[in-house]
């Protein structure tokens, strides 16, 4: 009887570990947050896994954040599954209704609050910020602090707090990402204190 109860234990508390952060963002950001809310943004996390997933250094993956893991919604992990320091906190916004008219005619409160949850979330891991966005059958866009070079099209907006953000297609700059990701691994290997092969 023990053993069951223990294993009731057990599921319910993979339900609430699953379901609490996604339910914590939503009252944060003071929105409800329904299945098909939940489902797209979940549909567009594996979107762009599947799409960077190719362009990391071997060994490394990139997945959805894991229920108990606070913060950034993508993770780049190196082969023994640790996050990599010095890359990325990617947040993914996937809306039906966002267009990149929404950033150049403003930018909207809403993508400022996007944009500063990634900023909060890239500080706290130190990590850089890159948000995603896209919405209905329209294009991926990412913003970072850095502009990637040579990119078209490339945005630059000034914000309020003078700080810089840059926008381009993400289709554009997925191979500069692979690349910057392909720099890191000698930094990872000297933060571990030295060669791991």
């Amino acid at each position: 009887m023990w053993h069951e109860v223990g294993h009731m234990v057990e599921q319910v508390v993979g339900l609430v570990s699953a379901v609490v952060p996604a339910v914590v963002r939503a009252v944060r950001e003071g929105r409800p947050m329904g299945k098909a809310s939940r489902d797209k943004g979940a549909r567009g996390e594996r979107e762009l896994v599947r799409m960077l997933r190719p362009v990391l250094p071997d060994g490394w993956t990139v997945r959805r954040a894991l229920p108990y893991e606070h913060g950034d919604d993508i993770r780049v992990v190196d082969e023994l599954g640790q996050a990599v320091p010095g890359s990325w906190s990617i947040e993914c916004k996937r809306y039906a209704d966002f267009s990149v008219g929404e950033v150049l005619r403003g930018p909207s409160r809403r993508w400022l609050d996007w944009w500063s949850q990634a900023n909060r979330q890239a500080d706290h891991a130190g990590r850089g910020p890159l948000l995603c966005t896209r919405g209905d059958r329209r294009p991926w866009w990412c913003w970072s602090r850095h502009a990637h070079p040579f990119t078209v099209p490339h945005i630059e907006l000034r914000l309020a707090d003078g700080s810089t953000v840059c926008g381009t297609l993400l289709e554009h700059v997925v191979e500069n990402i692979g690349h910057r990701m392909h720099g890191t691994i000698e930094e990872v290997h000297a933060l571990r204190g030295g060669d791991d092969d």
